[in-house]
């Protein structure tokens, strides 16, 4: 049997996909940058939507086109492997693996476990309502996602989810997605804010602040989208009342290992929640922790530590960073989004029009451009924008707010997939969540998000 007749159908569909690109891009050298960029992002995009192969080995293609076909300038190309976000990533891991290894994880689910025993509904309303509250003193989206993965797989097997029950799914997607899709009405909380925060500041003069910011989005795209998502994780995993497990009367201490990484944790968390002040990014903070884990002789972590990170979501951010990179470089990202705009109908157009409008064109390009390159490119057409619609650029600037916090397909945010294949759960299982998420979204917290607007006479 030939190594082609093993393919599977998906497979061999993704690779003749790639020779189609490679063979454009090699031979058709002349073709205007744009073309070219173009061809590498549709395909990347499409593999990593359709989770045809795997995320890695897609961020893989993408490097591997790119710098044989000299796509762009190398440090575009690249651009992901200098990204705080990608760094993030490989300190989460190891802070990941030294809680399992310590057996801190474990002892943190016991002192929360009899919190959430009480009944199923509390238990996923716990997890989500703390994800949440660590979005307020953490800043980094992926720096919560791998923290709090190994210490929810702990707590579910705590309280008697084991592999396969619909309650370890829900408790682990619902904490997961609590410390994401509501916390984008947080200023500091995740990538895509951070970068409109600056993008504001160089196109308008002057950025949000965090009250203001707060007080816009946060009780409908923060606090009723917990709500909403508790409501979601319920119906889709439903599952008896916790059965926890039994434990000894006496916890014991804590041994030497898990009480240093605690206390690492807790300077740690305390340094991410105060960047503000001293301005060192998360990234470093996590790396910095990371490199004590992986001290010879810490004992956080087992002999021979990389053998045991499993590296894949390290390539795919940077995969994806890197992609939205190229977007912005190559101008093609500008280029679709006005596009775009001169298809929406905005002139004359009335508020509540406007305003699903502005929305609908952040999301849009969020499925393109992924999350954080949104505010990069839609916050410079802002005063462009409010000359059609006659709308201040703040507000039009605020409504990319409502598209990117409103997020189709997990590929669209790393943090996401990074949990997902830290837990081990499917992207399939992930993008079922965030579909059935956007449509309630667009339905209910839209509408609720306008009327909050013109409440604060905002539009």
């Amino acid at each position: 049997m030939t190594a082609a007749s093993r393919l599977s159908p998906r497979h061999l569909a993704s690779l003749i996909a790639i020779l189609a690109v490679a063979a454009f891009l090699l031979l058709v050298p002349a073709a205007s940058p744009m073309p070219r960029a173009a061809s590498v992002i549709v395909l990347s995009i499409a593999l990593w939507a359709t989770g045809w192969l795997p995320q890695w080995l897609t961020a893989l293609v993408f490097f591997t086109l790119c710098t044989v076909a000299g796509v762009a300038e190398t440090g575009t190309i690249f651009a992901g492997f200098a990204s705080a976000a990608t760094w993030l990533v490989f300190s989460g891991l190891v802070i990941g693996a030294a809680i399992q290894h310590t057996g801190l994880g474990t002892r943190l689910a016991q002192r929360v476990g009899p919190h959430l025993a009480g009944s199923y509904a509390g238990a996923v309303a716990g997890v989500v309502a703390l994800g949440v509250a660590m979005a307020f003193v953490m800043p980094s989206g992926m720096g919560r996602i791998v923290l709090m993965v190994p210490i929810l797989v702990t707590l579910a097997d705590q309280l008697g989810y084991n592999e396969g029950r619909p309650g370890r799914t829900g408790l682990i997607l619902g904490g997961m997605m609590g410390t994401f899709l509501p916390t984008y009405a947080i200023l500091p909380a995740n990538v895509p804010n951070n970068v409109l925060m600056g993008a504001s500041e160089a196109v308008l003069g002057a950025p949000p602040t965090y009250s203001a910011y707060l007080w816009l989005h946060f009780p409908v795209l923060g606090l009723l989208k917990a709500l909403l998502l508790i409501v979601v994780m319920l119906r889709l995993y439903p599952d008896h009342d916790p059965n926890p497990v039994e434990r000894q009367a006496t916890t014991p201490s804590l041994e030497r290992p898990a009480r240093c990484l605690a206390l690492l944790l807790v300077l740690a968390v305390a340094l991410w929640a105060s960047d503000a002040w001293h301005g060192i990014s998360p990234a470093w903070i996590g790396l910095a922790a990371a490199l004590v884990c992986l001290f010879p002789g810490s004992g956080l972590m087992k002999d021979k530590p990389l053998q045991s990170l499993n590296i894949e979501p390290l390539f795919y951010v940077a995969g994806i960073v890197s992609l939205g990179a190229l977007a912005y470089q190559s101008g093609l990202g500008e280029r679709v989004a006005h596009v775009l705009l001169t298809a929406l109908p905005l002139e004359g157009a009335g508020d509540t029009l406007t305003f699903g409008l502005l929305g609908g064109l952040a999301m849009a390009l969020g499925t393109f451009l992924t999350l954080p390159g949104v505010p990069a490119v839609l916050t410079p057409l802002a005063p462009e924008i409010a000359t059609i619609t006659g709308w201040s650029p703040e507000a039009v600037t605020m409504t990319q707010v409502v598209g990117f916090s409103t997020i189709l397909l997990p590929y669209q945010a790393p943090p996401l997939v990074v949990g997902l294949l830290a837990a081990r759960l499917s992207l399939r299982t992930g993008a079922r969540v965030c579909l059935i998420m956007a449509g309630l979204s667009l339905v209910l917290l839209w509408p609720l998000d306008y009327l909050w607007w013109q409440l604060l006479d905002r539009i």
